[in-house]
């Protein structure tokens, strides 16, 4: 079946409702807000591809929103692949706010509640997938939609030209009917063929998704690890990794995205613990050097020329002037604090 919609067909104080009605009928039930002095246009074109539903939608500034009276009403199962040709959007669900540019496609899932906010003129190429058909358990799904995927991002561009695919023929049969070749032997493969690739991203996503969560919680508890045994003179990134079975290479690469490597990080902690110690009134009996070797370092020397490429002050002259507090670290999670000491 192929439908065509167009606001500019119908005098103007019925303009709005005939186009929520309109988006609904061609994709989902939508609840759709534009601003009082815009004038409302929108133009859509959509054919069913054996159950998959694609189009275009051309549309003035709007907000269409997925709201959960209309999930509760319709009780809809479907997946929308929402691909951005020319303006701009803003794709927000599962607490993700995206910015969808141009040539970005966007996942949304219609069981739940998401949002559509379009500050400029927008065209758009959008597919809808029975969400039967992708065959992945929703613990992938959540990790993947209301985030923006790029056409140079592998799947998701294949996907992209795909759905550019479908439509153009969708385009073709409304214009030349009698040339349409959306012929029913072919549009099983051609639904399966998107199907495969939509279910092909959300499964890579997801895994993607899933072992960045991993990673995470992982980091996390190597900081705290960190943190208690900062004074243990044998810490380095070699125990560290042992000690949770990792490789010391898995290790660095945890630390990537870190402000410093984990190294740096652990030498760059027990500094400031110095640092602390050092303008303590109750450790002013103490020496530098047992003030170092506490916090792990073996070498005062060393030390001392480490902790004046970091301060601008040796530790003595820090200590003397007796400086409360340094500039923030760079460095990731709070600082240790070692009370008695």
């Amino acid at each position: 079946m192929i439908q065509a919609f167009c606001t500019d067909k119908k005098p103007p104080a019925e303009r709005a409702e005939y186009w929520t009605d309109a988006v609904g009928k061609a994709f989902i039930r939508l609840e759709v807000h534009t601003q009082a002095e815009t004038k409302i246009h929108g133009t859509i074109r959509q054919a069913c591809v054996a159950g998959v539903q694609v189009g275009s939608l051309e549309a003035s500034p709007q907000r269409m929103a997925r709201t959960a009276p209309l999930i509760a009403a319709d009780g809809d199962d479907s997946l929308v692949v929402s691909l951005q040709r020319t303006g701009y959007g803003i794709a927000t669900q599962d607490g993700r706010e995206t910015p969808i540019a141009a040539g970005q496609l966007v996942i949304l899932d219609t069981r739940r509640p998401y949002v559509l906010d379009f500050t400029c003129p927008v065209r758009q190429h959008v597919a809808t997938v029975p969400r039967q058909l992708v065959e992945l358990p929703d613990s992938a799904l959540l990790l993947t939609t209301g985030r923006a995927y790029s056409p140079g991002q592998g799947i998701s561009g294949i996907l992209a030209s795909y759905v550019n695919g479908l439509v153009t023929i969708t385009d073709r049969c409304i214009r030349a009917p009698d040339h349409c070749n959306f012929a029913p032997a072919s549009t099983e493969f051609l639904r399966q063929g998107i199907v495969d690739v939509l279910t092909a991203l959300i499964a890579l996503e997801g895994t993607t998704g899933e072992q960045a969560a991993v990673e995470q919680a992982l980091l996390q508890r190597l900081r705290a690890y960190i943190r208690a045994h900062l004074d243990e003179p044998t810490l380095a990134p070699a125990t560290v990794a042992a000690v949770h079975h990792i490789s010391v290479r898995y290790l660095y690469q945890l630390f990537q995205n870190e402000p410093m490597t984990v190294g740096r990080w652990i030498q760059r902690l027990r500094l400031e613990a110095c640092r602390r110690d050092l303008v303590r009134p109750e450790l002013a009996g103490q020496t530098v050097a047992s003030i170092a070797h506490r916090w792990g370092f073996a070498s005062h020397a060393h030390f001392s020329r480490t902790f004046r490429t970091v301060y601008g002050l040796s530790p003595a002259q820090w200590r003397q002037a007796g400086i409360p507090q340094a500039a923030p670290l760079p460095a990731t999670g709070s600082l240790p604090q070692r009370p008695g000491k």
